[in-house]
């Protein structure tokens, strides 16, 4: 065997260190690029909802008007996804999808002027559909409507990307821990997840998502786009879903600002859950090492663990300042509305 000299070995493994950290650097760049270049779909149902009541306007693009193609276009431009211009031009591009295969975030096409595809809609789920109309404006309606739409209907397109039925994930196999919360949230059409059928569930959710997803369980009105935060316009995806939970009195902010992009903590959480599912306080003290009575969250908590929706930790913590990731918020809105 060679025997190097000290100063040989040491050059060595300097080299194999750099080499190393190379590849997990270049490894873990593009974990994180594929993550944030995909699109989440959970963006959709309050995009849209949040232009509720725009009056329609014929050629109308912005919010002192929508036509039928000008809203759905909008709409799925917060989700990522480019759609041509006119009515005729998306029902003859996209993916072909019968009636009985339609997924949120479809569109759906009519002929209302007796003389081929004339307006379209975004399927909502339980055959609803919710569009820009004239005399309605930005409104919701039934695919099987006796009276108008039901006759009228002549297919559907679609442009998001799903690999897998509804509920079912690349990245959460039957063996995960929140298998069965994720693909019950799933089913109910409660979560949608990421293009092309991922969930990524290790990955911190922000408060907006939250507020959006919560706004969406409790089938709450997101139609107002009021500037309420300093930091979330009322061109923001989720600014009904946000402006709907302080209403009920959850903001989750500091100094005027929501902090949309900011990870959600567990005491957080807590506060949140405690004021919209009016939970109730525990009759006995739970104790958790990290959390006692002077915590500013210690009611919520305690209120949040009488329910059954937390448990804590097995040393016996809480962690209250850590920041919830989506399998863990999926749990925990399972237990809350299960």
């Amino acid at each position: 065997m060679r025997n190097f000299p000290n100063d040989e070995v040491v050059l060595i493994i300097r080299r194999f260190s750099f080499i190393i950290v190379t590849l997990f650097i270049v490894f873990f760049s593009n974990t994180i690029s594929t993550y944030a270049a995909a699109q989440n779909y959970d963006v959709l149902m309050p995009a849209a909802k949040k232009y509720i009541g725009v009056p329609y306007k014929y050629g109308g693009t912005t919010v002192s008007g929508f036509d039928c193609s000008g809203y759905v276009r909008t709409v799925l431009a917060q989700a990522g996804i480019s759609l041509p211009r006119t009515t005729g031009e998306q029902y003859n591009s996209g993916v072909t999808v019968d009636r009985a295969n339609l997924r949120i975030g479809d569109l759906v096409f009519f002929n209302t002027s007796g003389s081929g595809v004339s307006h379209s809609g975004i399927y909502i789920g339980d055959d609803q559909f919710i569009h820009s109309q004239n005399g309605k404006g930005v409104s919701i309606s039934s695919l099987n409507d006796p009276y108008y739409w039901k006759a009228r209907y002549l297919g559907a397109r679609r442009y998001l990307s799903y690999d897998l039925q509804v509920a079912s994930f690349h990245d959460i196999p039957t063996t995960y821990w929140a298998y069965n919360e994720i693909e019950t949230l799933a089913t109910d059409r409660l979560i949608i997840g990421y293009e092309d059928s991922y969930f990524y569930p290790e990955t911190i959710i922000t408060k907006a998502d939250v507020a959006a997803l919560l706004a969406v369980a409790m089938n709450l009105d997101m139609s107002n786009r009021t500037e309420t935060f300093k930091d979330v316009s009322s061109d923001h995806w989720a600014v009904g879903a946000i402006n709907a939970l302080q209403e009920l009195g959850i903001s989750g902010g500091d100094e005027g600002n929501f902090n949309p992009e900011k990870g959600l903590t567990r005491a957080q959480l807590a506060t949140w859950f405690a004021t919209l599912f009016s939970l109730e306080e525990a009759k006995e003290p739970i104790e958790f090492t990290d959390v006692d009575a002077s915590h500013w969250a210690y009611d919520a908590i305690q209120k949040l663990a009488a329910s059954g929706i937390t448990t804590g930790y097995e040393d016996q913590s809480f962690k209250p300042d850590a920041e919830i990731n989506r399998s863990q918020f999926a749990a925990f809105l399972y237990r809350a509305l299960y």
